[in-house]
């Protein structure tokens, strides 16, 4: 309130206004603990003030304008303490849904290499965004080479046994990154995604569990299967390359084989395994059922290459992918046609140029800030 004592005295410095009353008034308030008995009792103040002053003359009226301002002005701040006092979640909600700050879509750059490796003992390191991926060995690396500041695992000094010293490498939304296991298997992990495992596998087996998506390249190894859990699914390999779509509000588990051949189970036992063959994708629903389909596995493995790859691809699966891609919240208004994309788009991109091919299906965009979150707001175009 500072700022509104030096004004009132400029303007007038020699008024017969009580200045006790105006320093009265001027007092701090805690907004949140303010009580309406004490509120009440400065708003009688502030009229008492203003009765009080018997403005005999045209000319002091004019000078003593700021007076009234500032009275204006705590009557508002008072009022709106009063409001926040008595109805805390209407403000909050109101605050919520109405500050937005838009935001250029050709402004917003796509995502990149980011991710973090949790270690053996729960300490987290920042890779490297610099760094495509890393390497499991003795001690892990970056893929050029470079040693990790935390190379040593983190482990636990009770256990040398290294198949039970887990880590877990993580991308966050607009992230994605590569590791190399113990075995020489390579795995690219997209955004949202997490991979536990082992510094060493096993040996009689090789173990992993995923959360999100990821591409494998496993290496063969006839005496240790390969194995992929992922929210009640397993997928048993020898040596192949295969896509595994497992985001936790996904409906259905998707798995795609790229060359060689998988072995598919899950938690319920009524319902049989299944094998894929090269160019096969199996959907598993919540009850364990699963389907195969014939698909062309480009369309399902493209995201590794660094493009989005559309092949009657519904609205809402292309625009998750995107939301995913450019860490955005997309909300959808009910006149929304449902369409369907075709094409390839680089993911490199901004997101400006990537709305820009989809607005061609009757689509409009509008990218807001709303608090810490961009959202990305479709409607369909007039």
């Amino acid at each position: 309130m500072t700022w509104l004592r030096t004004a009132l005295a400029e303007a007038d410095p020699e008024a017969d206004v009580d200045q006790a009353i105006i320093e009265s008034l001027l007092q701090p308030v805690d907004g949140l603990n303010a009580s309406e008995s004490h509120l009440e009792k400065t708003l009688e103040n502030i009229k008492r003030q203003i009765a009080g002053q018997q403005v005999k003359k045209r000319s002091l009226r004019l000078m003593r304008w700021p007076y009234w301002a500032a009275a204006g002005i705590l009557f508002l701040s008072l009022f709106t303490l009063l409001i926040r006092n008595q109805y805390p979640d209407t403000v909050q909600q109101l605050t919520k849904h109405t500050v937005r700050q838009q935001i250029l879509p050709e402004e917003l750059p796509p995502g990149g290499n980011r991710a973090t490796l949790r270690l053996a003992d729960g300490s987290l390191v920042q890779l490297n965004d610099q760094q495509s991926g890393i390497i499991m060995g003795d001690e892990i690396t970056y893929a050029n080479g470079q040693p990790l500041q935390s190379g040593k695992m983190g482990r636990n000094q009770e256990t040398n046994d290294l198949s039970k010293v887990m880590l877990e490498l993580s991308t966050p939304v607009g992230g994605m990154y590569q590791i190399t296991l113990p075995d020489g298997t390579k795995v690219w992990l997209n955004a949202a995604s997490s991979l536990h495992y082992p510094a060493r596998f096993a040996q009689h087996e090789r173990k992993v569990t995923l959360k999100g998506e990821a591409f494998f390249e496993v290496r063969k190894d006839i005496a240790r299967p390969f194995k992929v859990l992922s929210q009640g699914q397993e997928v048993q390999v020898l040596g192949t390359a295969f896509n595994v779509n497992a985001y936790p509000d996904n409906k259905l588990i998707k798995t795609t084989l790229v060359n060689g051949r998988i072995k598919l189970s899950n938690e319920n036992p009524a319902i049989a395994a299944v094998y894929l063959q090269p160019g096969q994708q199996s959907s598993t629903n919540a009850t364990g059922i699963i389907r195969v389909a014939q698909v062309d596995p480009a369309a399902f493995t493209a995201w590794k290459e660094g493009l989005f790859y559309f092949d009657e691809t519904p609205l809402a699966e292309a625009l998750r992918q995107i939301g995913l891609w450019y860490d955005v919240e997309v909300k959808y208004s009910s006149s929304v046609p449902q369409t369907h994309f075709y094409g390839r788009i680089k993911r490199d991109k901004p997101l400006g140029e990537v709305l820009e091919v989809l607005a061609e299906g009757g689509l409009r965009f509008e990218l807001v800030k709303a608090r810490d979150k961009r959202v990305l707001f479709v409607t369909a175009q007039p």
